[in-house]
């Protein structure tokens, strides 16, 4: 992939992880007063908004990472599994969570919206539902590999790079969450002084 097309997707997926953020943040309190489906269903727009930020964050600090020369393109190969094998439960789960809200939604009411979004959720979840069968199993292989004592140099060098992927993970977890957490703050305030009174 070139550059260019990755800098896209990356623009995009930020983009959207950003209003998922948004937009669950605006129902949060009132969420937390309804309960029920709509405080899941909140939940699982922060959980989907965190994924995307976090596969951002993988991917921007294994490239910097290895424009450093901290780590080679293989370990940030492995990087990048690491990163899809933490994140892909996840997403499946508020996914699952997400598409049948959204058919029982063109179920109940049948307009042209709720169909496209019913219709774009369940050609998303079984996307990410066939990609994860395909690729999981063996993305998991390859990072046990990695980090098993018995492919390691003698070195030390691949500890080290091994250590900093677990690192460089983590922070884009604790990136993905804290970003994700700062814009529903955001948007849960803003929703608040809206219909606060005067």
């Amino acid at each position: 992939m070139n550059e260019l097309a990755l800098l896209a997707l990356l623009v995009l997926n930020f983009g959207i992880s950003c209003w998922n953020a948004y937009a669950a943040g605006s129902y949060f309190t009132e969420s937390k007063i309804i309960g029920g489906m709509t405080r899941f269903m909140v939940w699982c727009g922060l959980t989907m908004a965190a994924c995307g930020f976090t596969w951002v964050y993988v991917t921007l600090l294994a490239m910097i990472a290895v424009a450093g020369q901290w780590l080679t393109p293989e370990w940030a190969e492995v990087m990048f599994k690491l990163g899809y094998l933490i994140i892909i439960l996840p997403v499946l789960g508020s996914g699952l969570g997400i598409w049948v809200n959204s058919l029982v939604a063109a179920y109940r009411q049948r307009t042209l919206g709720n169909i496209g979004i019913a219709a774009w959720n369940t050609y998303a979840q079984a996307h990410n539902t066939w990609e994860a069968a395909r690729h999981a199993p063996n993305f998991l292989k390859d990072v046990l590999d990695a980090f098993s004592s018995k492919n390691r140099s003698s070195n030390g060098k691949d500890s080290a790079a091994g250590i900093l992927v677990i690192l460089l993970v983590i922070l884009a977890v604790a990136g993905g969450a804290i970003t994700t957490g700062l814009i529903a703050r955001w948007a849960d305030r803003r929703v608040a002084l809206e219909v606060s009174p005067a």
